[in-house]
């Protein structure tokens, strides 16, 4: 039976999920306005290839933070042996 931690998101999945969303809306509305996406940014860098950059940076730095933050976790996963150490069963 599951446990009641995986039934329910964690704060940290929905931290993930809300600033990985965040950049996608706005990514979304920008290209439904072709002359926002054009507007110059530096040089030839236009806002829309500057949007598409700052969302993989963040889905990346999002991605690392999540991953640390799921390997500090205290409970071991079942069928290890740090669970099996701990009084888990096979």
């Amino acid at each position: 039976m599951p446990s009641a931690s995986s039934r329910h998101p964690s704060r940290d999945t929905r931290v993930l999920v809300t600033v990985n969303a965040l950049p996608l809306a706005v990514g979304v509305l920008l290209s439904c306005s072709t002359t926002l996406g054009e507007i110059s940014v530096y040089g030839r860098l236009t806002l829309g290839i500057a949007w598409a950059l700052t969302q993989l940076a963040v889905l990346i730095g999002g991605a690392w933070w999540y991953e640390n933050r799921a390997a500090s976790s205290f409970e071991p996963a079942s069928g290890t042996p740090a669970a099996r150490s701990a009084g888990g069963a096979w």
